[in-house]
């Protein structure tokens, strides 16, 4: 049996968006036709790609083994799309940017954005990926990076990778280093509002434990969130790259914690009805600079 295009991009956006109803959405086909395809796919290699484990569908060894071979089909295939068209990148960009993100990534993005295409005119807007989504499908914006996507078929979702994450406290409050859902249980918990990735992150580590944190201090910014846990609060989670600023100036300390909290996961989005090589420009451009910087790797 032939391994087919189907089949490979059926995987592909399975093991990235670790489920097969998000992958369906995502290619526009019914569940069943992604769950046979893969089927296919794991009796033409005689692997297991996925296993149901208890946190749902997991990626297998063979399946990690064979995702980098997949995304470079997949890049391959974006690439033979994209030299159809214009490859002049002149003009201006709508791009949003999650708020988490862009602390860290909006300078050396807009430098590499400079230097590689100097005629572009991106105009930024920075707040949540819940809001961000929104606009993309309201076609307000162009373009952007999106943290744990709530997905519409109105979009194109390409994934970056994950974006580390962790509990931080305040150094006064003198916590364990090892903290459960019941050690936070009862303390003040700061969040963004829902439904946004931050506030699934929180409330889904919770439910792990079948807890509820009893206090949520809602605030829509992930910097201030920052510096409300200095000022000792609450307690919250924030990308690696902004906690260790915090923890290298003494005013809060990383926790580890059990169960894992599951890192998020950075998508560019755009529409899928319009072809723009400004957006493609801006897509490997972002790949590029976060490599660079190791942003996915923290």
């Amino acid at each position: 049996m032939r391994i087919t295009f189907a089949q490979i991009e059926a995987f592909y956006w399975t093991a990235q968006l670790g489920s097969v109803q998000k992958a369906a959405d995502q290619l526009h086909v019914a569940q069943p036709t992604v769950s046979l395809r893969i089927k296919e796919l794991s009796t033409t290699l005689a692997s297991d790609l996925f296993h149901r484990g208890s946190r749902g569908l997991e990626i297998t060894a063979q399946g990690r083994d064979l995702l980098p071979r997949a995304a470079t089909i997949m890049a391959e295939m974006r690439g033979i799309k994209e030299r159809e068209f214009d490859p002049k990148v002149v003009g201006p960009l709508r791009v949003g940017l999650a708020e988490g993100f862009a602390v860290t990534c909006l300078a050396p993005l807009l430098a590499g954005l400079s230097g590689d295409h100097p005629a572009l005119e991106p105009e930024w807007t920075v707040t949540t990926s819940t809001l961000l989504e929104g606009m993309l499908i309201d076609n307000r914006l162009d373009v952007a990076v999106l943290l744990n996507p709530l997905g519409d078929e109105k979009l194109d979702l390409r994934p970056l990778g994950p974006q580390p994450t962790q509990w931080v406290a305040p150094r006064a409050w003198h916590l364990p280093g090892e903290i459960t859902p019941k050690v936070l249980a009862d303390r003040p918990i700061i969040s963004n509002p829902p439904p946004s990735a931050m506030y699934r992150q929180v409330t889904h580590w919770f439910a792990l434990e079948g807890l509820k944190p009893e206090r949520i201090i809602i605030c829509n910014s992930v910097a201030v969130i920052g510096e409300l846990v200095a000022a000792a609060l609450g307690v919250g989670i924030l990308p690696t790259s902004i906690a260790n600023r915090y923890v290298a100036a003494g005013t809060v300390q990383s926790l580890s914690c059990t169960p894992d909290i599951e890192n998020g996961r950075l998508f560019i989005g755009f529409r899928a009805d319009i072809i723009d090589a400004k957006i493609f420009a801006f897509e490997r451009t972002t790949q590029r600079v976060l490599r660079e910087i190791r942003y996915l790797s923290v």
